[in-house]
């Protein structure tokens, strides 16, 4: 049994610290290790997009995510890899390099840097992840009326960016596009993309940004008229006569980017700025990024099986987060208050209750929340008003267990020399002594006890 025990603790060791081949799509999940994370991860040219889990495995939602990633792995052979590093082991790497800070991580790299994975953790999520990540950034639109549908799926409350340029003024070599092995559709979109400066612009930033955001370049066909129609432009906010650089989304103002100047710079900055829906359904997977934009959260709890009440409820949010007095004073958000029960009773709110608006602010750990006022202009007056107070979020029980792990990582090896020494003590005593146990020969005044009874 020991030498079984043996034998499969050194095939293990062997598989962890085996190197994954280079220059072969990868199909499984590689283990990475300070000697092999850079040779796998940022100079095969076989992998160039890599999806990194940074984990501890004593992490249960780690555990838990692994099967997940395995069948990732086999589906997006070839589009994206998939690694892992185990932090209680490759410390330079989770600490020294990336600054990990809680278990699991996930990162993406592509053309040199690493960034936050934006998604959800499920499946679908990852999968939807690498196959639009091994796509062209930028979309082709010919028909405007169908841009939300090409650039977003249809989905409510998306964000896109769009380029327009009417010039076309293609002075760039053709013939190497026209000779790659692109589709004709990446071809056009690549030749439409080189044709001016701001085309050239806007398909640089959509590369890096692509993880967070959907980006189209309407045709130069389509006509100023129908775009004005389709993006709800007026004589109020008109189409600059020489092409625009634009944020959309379905039922809101378009916001068009402004200034002498229209750089990479610039329109990285309009992104950052812009890239959240003015209402936004909010979970585990951007919760972190709504509620640190520098303004406190505006949410909006409802109930999922009862849909007219939350049709009703989400119109009447959106409305406000579009045109209410203090519109710019939040971010706009909602969220399922039956899946993520637990999360909102440390606000006071019950499901019974739903739905119902709470403002939190999350770096400051304060809310503002009262069951008996309904209407959301009527709630957030009050609270500019001060007639609701806010009130301090108190800190949840942390696991004992979870936090005694995390201390054991974090000050190894000495933690795993005292709990040795601790062993070795505690098993020292348990031990029966190796002495025998010599009778003691009974005293003179025992013996004539004993003769008197």
């Amino acid at each position: 049994a020991v030498s079984t025990l043996l034998l499969s603790t050194a095939l293990l060791l062997a598989s962890l610290t085996t190197a994954a081949p280079i220059g072969t799509p990868h199909s499984t999940v590689i283990p990475l290790t300070t000697k092999t994370f850079d040779s796998l991860v940022t100079t095969d040219s076989a992998n160039t997009l890599w999806l990194l889990k940074f984990y501890a495995p004593w992490c249960g939602h780690c555990v838990a995510l692994s099967p997940i990633l395995d069948q990732a792995a086999s589906h997006l052979a070839g589009k994206l890899s998939i690694g892992k590093i185990d932090c209680t082991i490759e410390k330079k790497i989770c600490k020294g390099k990336f600054d990990v800070r809680g278990y699991p991580t996930l990162k993406y790299y592509r053309d040199g840097e690493f960034s936050d994975y934006p998604l959800g953790r499920d499946l679908d999520s990852i999968v939807s992840f690498g196959e639009k990540m091994s796509q062209s950034a930028v979309k082709v639109v010919k028909d405007v009326a169908r841009v939300y549908e090409i650039l977003v799926g249809g989905a409510n409350g998306a964000v896109a960016y769009v380029v327009y340029d009417p010039k076309e003024e293609t002075e760039e070599e053709e013939s190497g596009i026209d000779k790659s092995g692109a589709t004709e559709d990446e071809k056009e979109a690549t030749k439409l993309l080189q044709s001016t400066e701001r085309t050239r612009v806007f398909g640089q930033v959509a590369r890096k940004y692509q993880a967070q955001g959907s980006f189209g370049l309407l045709s130069p066909s389509i006509d100023k008229a129908s775009i004005a129609k389709v993006l709800g432009v007026g004589e109020t906010n008109k189409i600059p006569d020489a092409g625009f650089i634009a944020r959309i989304e379905e039922d809101v103002p378009t916001k068009f980017l402004t200034g002498d100047v229209i750089n990479t710079e610039a329109f990285a900055e309009f992104i950052k700025e812009t890239n959240i829906a003015v209402m936004t359904e909010l979970g585990g997977h951007n919760f972190r990024f709504a509620s640190r934009r520098g303004k406190p959260l505006a949410i909006g709890v409802y109930n999922p099986n009862e849909e007219i009440k939350t049709s009703k409820f989400r119109k009447e949010m959106k409305q406000y987060a579009v045109s209410g007095l203090y519109k710019e004073d939040y971010v706009w958000g909602t969220m399922d208050g039956i899946k993520w029960e637990k999360f909102i009773s440390q606000f006071g709110i019950t499901k019974a209750g739903l739905p119902e608006v709470v403002i939190l602010d999350a770096p400051e750990r304060t809310y503002w929340q009262d069951s008996s006022v309904l209407s959301v202009a009527e709630f957030i007056k009050a609270v500019k008003d001060g007639e609701i107070e806010s009130r301090l979020q108190e800190k949840g029980p942390k696991n004992p267990l979870e936090e005694f792990s995390q201390l054991f990582i974090t000050y190894m090896p000495w933690s795993l020399f005292a709990l040795l020494t601790l062993f070795v003590v505690v098993f020292w005593l348990a031990l029966p002594s190796t002495n025998p146990i010599r009778p003691v020969a009974p005293s003179r005044e025992e013996e004539e006890s004993k003769k008197d009874k």
